[in-house]
């Protein structure tokens, strides 16, 4: 039988090994990072090499503006080892868009340092159209890949 003195004096060491061996995982939740600036690189639809979604964060909210004339409100999660947003949100009433006015339902994950989004559209109909794409995070003009738009 085990005395409770040897176990109290494994229990530091047993600390010690949790903490190293989650250490990467606390270092990977940390540098998530959803805020900024995303630049669309494909698209489920029709591409689009000018537009983005800008990301801003107030404790686990989110605020996504997109380009194209939409806007949402998302709750932080985690799902699947990878980071994950879940939220609602409607098309602005103005502009030409086909989904102008419409509500939806959005989802985003980071993924290998890309933005996934997946957002079902709710049409005056009863039917939903799926709007997907994927955003690499935009950088200054010397160190990106894609230049800087202004709008």
């Amino acid at each position: 039988m085990i005395s409770w003195r040897l176990t109290f004096c494994y229990l530091p060491g047993l600390m010690l090994m949790l903490a190293v061996v989650l250490c990467p995982a606390i270092v990977n939740a940390s540098s998530a990072s959803f805020p900024g600036q995303w630049q669309q690189v494909a698209s489920g639809t029709d591409g689009c090499e000018t537009c983005w979604v800008e990301i801003s964060r107030n404790g686990p909210v989110l605020k996504v503006t997109g380009k194209d004339g939409w806007f949402a409100v998302m709750h932080l999660g985690r799902a699947g080892g990878g980071f994950s947003a879940e939220g609602i949100g409607r098309w602005s009433e103005g502009g030409d868009s086909h989904y102008r006015g419409q509500p939806f339902d959005i989802r985003i994950a980071l993924v290998d340092r890309h933005l996934y989004m997946d957002m079902t559209v709710k049409m005056e109909d009863g039917s939903t159209r799926a709007v997907r794409a994927i955003f690499d995070k935009r950088r200054s003009a010397k160190t990106s890949r894609f230049p800087v738009i202004h709008s």
